[in-house]
């Protein structure tokens, strides 16, 4: 890293160190929480102070107004101090100041309660102490209403903030996304999703290495709102380079599929573990918060049931399990500024400006029209499907939503109505191209079989998909008969096979990508060492 690239890496991680200790994006923010803390602090303390005056008999009704002040107040200023120094403390420790993702409400709720719970006991205890008894019936009710008082106002201003989308469509500094990164931009999705992100009014860069070349993008490449930069993003340089000045970043580069991942089982963790995992700390470095990282609904491996993004993983391949890490290190890095939102794709298909015959609904729709006759394999397990063009819509949405919606979220990417046996998904293709034959093979090679519950995305930002499986694999039918792929067997429509060829070379080069013991990219480590 050059020493100019070096200042600035620094800078931005001081600022980030600077948000982190303060938990919130400003001192401003910080204050207003703690004010308005301290005012339900001291409404919970008077609560305390009248429940245990009433129910002592120090009150009644026929008290005067002076006598019921005299005998308030005095209670109120012995316990004032220890109460607020405690209650301020706790919240502060278990960083109730921190901004938290909505949808982890929960989270929330339980550390208002641990820090009430606990502070109950150290105020019992210094009564005990050093003020004797007659406090004691303070306690309990008094911190047992800054629990309802603290959550309550939470919520409320949650409720409020999603009933009225009260956060608008902001970068770190509070103004509108206009410059979006998206690492592998010229690949299967990226090709489609930046044609919607300029087609929806964004600058887009594009971060590539360009394994594939660049013709998926030839009719948009002197777009006066695109810039293209071959890069590796696995050197720290070429990614620092590209997030200059960008809002939001989209992670889709990977090697992407069982087979392709386990030709070489090293430049699979370093691309998509390691790479995934270095660029979101220096997202997270700059300031950025809007990170959508694609993984996929592989992590759900082999499931009976259908499965939702609270259900338990069980990976089945090097791929999935390499997501996993990656989806688990972009989590421990949550922030009050970064705030990734994770991507769970359900298996795509359909028509992209850089073509893939290597996903199962392209592959039979192809075969179909070529050779009259397709093979399915265990057609009993269950697929959920999605179009690339939902795919990069789905982006599109998360990019637009507001943050506390989606921010630190997961979400399964499809629809309930696209969860397809292979089976079913064979009629359809023989379907779409009568008179196709189809073989049925039962082999133990891909034990994968889920269906996925997409409720999630659906309620929280109103996505639906919009194109049918049917649809899609029509697309494939007429592209293949219109011969706009002249050989849609070629390697290059293939993940595996480039994998295979020229394109491991590459990814395995040491130059490029020199491995650690741990499996992690030497590049990372250091960055990482920095970072701490």
């Amino acid at each position: 890293m050059t020493a100019a690239n070096s200042l600035v890496l620094g800078s931005k991680l001081l600022t980030t160190s600077y948000a982190f200790l303060f938990g919130a994006s400003s001192r401003r923010q910080v204050c207003w929480r703690i004010g308005v803390d301290l005012l339900l602090m001291s409404g919970a303390l008077l609560i305390g102070v009248l429940t245990r005056e009433t129910y002592v008999g120090h009150l009644s009704l026929e008290m005067s107004i002076g006598e019921m002040l005299g005998a308030v107040s005095q209670m109120y200023a012995a316990n004032a101090v220890p109460f607020a120094v405690l209650a301020t403390s706790l919240f502060f420790g278990l960083q109730l100041y921190r901004p938290l993702p909505g949808a982890r409400v929960r989270q929330r709720i339980a550390h208002i309660a641990v820090a009430c719970i606990a502070g109950s006991l150290c105020h019992l205890g210094s009564i005990v102490l050093f003020s004797g008894a007659p406090s004691r019936g303070v306690v309990v009710p008094a911190w047992g209403a800054l629990c309802l008082a603290a959550s309550s106002t939470r919520l409320l201003r949650i409720y409020f903030t999603s009933r009225f989308h009260l956060t608008p469509r902001t970068k770190a500094k509070g103004t509108r996304i206009e410059d979006v990164l998206v690492v592998g931009g010229a690949g299967y999705i990226g090709s489609v999703l930046t044609r919607q992100l300029l087609a929806a009014g964004y600058r887009v860069r594009i971060l590539d290495l360009q394994l594939f070349g660049t013709e998926s993008l030839n009719d948009i490449i002197a777009h006066s709102r695109l810039q293209v930069l071959r890069g590796d993003f696995r050197n720290v340089e070429d990614v620092v380079q590209a997030m200059r000045g960008v809002d939001a970043i989209v992670h889709l580069a990977a090697i992407v599929g069982d087979p392709a991942c386990a030709v070489h089982e090293d430049a699979t963790i370093a691309v998509n573990y390691g790479a995934a995992k270095m660029i979101a700390q220096l997202a997270r470095a700059y300031g950025i918060s809007r990170f959508v990282f694609a993984s996929t609904c592989s992590v759900y491996g082999a499931s009976d049931d259908t499965i939702d993004e609270t259900s338990s993983l069980n990976p089945v391949s090097l791929y999935a399990t390499t997501k996993i890490d990656a989806e688990r290190a972009l989590l421990d890095a949550v922030d009050d500024v970064f705030q990734p939102t994770i991507l769970r794709l359900a298996t795509a298909y359909g028509w992209s400006h850089r073509p893939r015959f290597d996903l199962v609904a392209n592959l039979l729709s192809a075969k179909a029209v070529t050779d009259g006759e397709i093979s399915i394999f265990n057609g009993e397990q269950w697929r959920p499907f999605v179009n690339t063009r939902d795919i990069a819509r789905a982006i599109v949405m998360t990019l637009e939503a507001p943050l506390d919606r989606v921010g630190g979220e997961i979400f399964n990417v499809g629809d309930n109505t696209q969860n397809f046996t292979l089976r079913e998904l064979g009629e359809i293709v023989a379907a779409s191209v009568p008179g196709t034959r189809a073989l049925h093979i039962r082999n133990d090679e891909d034990p994968r079989n889920y269906r996925v519950c997409f409720d999630k995305i659906q309620n929280v930002l109103g996505y639906r998909a919009e194109v049918s499986l049917e649809e899609g694999i029509r697309e494939i039918v007429d592209a293949v008969r219109a011969q706009r792929i002249t050989d849609w067997s070629n390697p290059i429509y293939s993940n595996l096979k480039q994998m295979e060829g020229d394109v491991l070379r590459v990814l395995a080069n040491e130059s490029v990508a020199e491995e650690a013991p741990n499996g992690e990219l030497q590049a990372t480590k250091q960055f990482l060492r920095r970072a701490a």
